[in-house]
């Protein structure tokens, strides 16, 4: 069995870690709570794209751009070919994150009895079968 790390191609693993970093070091020129919603996501020609989650945040990030840039160029001189000349923020929605469904509350067997009572002595034909289908839930659960 092959082991992981010989899986991966270590040019995408290396450009991956220094993303990260890269990550990091444009989150300590951004508020906290900015920060948190914000990552770089590439660089091409010479463009350093930085992806947020909110419009406002990306807006922010567009303010800041030069002190990023400045911090981005100076602590990373070694590992970019040349000198990034622009930032662009990009919004990218992530995905919700899965909820717990909510639990269905119970219905008693005498509660179900009594709605299905009421129901017969509804004209309305709506209300009634509302009525009647809200006591078939008591009905399945017991």
């Amino acid at each position: 069995m092959q082991r992981l790390k010989s899986l991966l191609d270590h040019g995408l693993v290396r450009q991956a870690r220094l993303f990260q970093a890269m990550t990091e070091r444009m989150r300590l020129h951004l508020p906290a709570k900015v920060a948190e919603h914000c990552w770089v996501g590439g660089i091409r020609e010479r463009v350093l794209v930085v992806v947020t989650d909110n419009a406002s945040f990306s807006t922010l990030v567009h303010y800041q751009q030069h002190e990023i840039l400045k911090r981005i160029n100076s602590d990373f001189r070694a590992e970019l070919p040349a000198p990034l000349v622009k930032l662009k923020a990009k919004v990218a929605k992530l995905p919700p994150t899965p909820r717990n469904p909510l639990p269905r509350p119970s219905l008693s067997a005498d509660n179900a009895r009594g709605l299905a009572r009421v129901a017969k002595d509804i004209g309305d034909p709506e209300l009634k079968s509302a009525l009647n289908r809200l006591a078939q839930r008591g009905v399945k659960h017991n």
